[in-house]
């Protein structure tokens, strides 16, 4: 996807993406809508909390909080 907003094929919605930042910073993309975007970091994931979630989603979360995590430390050593 965002080799396709390199080439303006159209708009992206990218979240926390060093690669969209540095095209940003270079001039290949620009911020719109920034009065309408999520400006708090994180990830956000609704589900049903009447029971507890299938293993696949669990799974899927887990990925996620790991991935989130990640991207904190690489961002802190910068």
């Amino acid at each position: 996807m965002i080799e396709g907003a390199l080439q303006g094929l159209g708009i992206l919605y990218a979240y926390d993406s060093d690669r969209v930042e540095e095209a940003i910073a270079r001039g290949q993309l620009k911020r719109i809508l920034v009065d309408w975007s999520l400006t708090s970091p994180g990830l956000y994931l609704y589900y049903s909390n009447r029971r507890h979630p299938q293993p696949a989603l669990r799974a899927f979360i887990d990925c996620l909080l790991d991935r989130d995590q990640a991207a904190s430390k690489r961002r802190a050593r910068l």
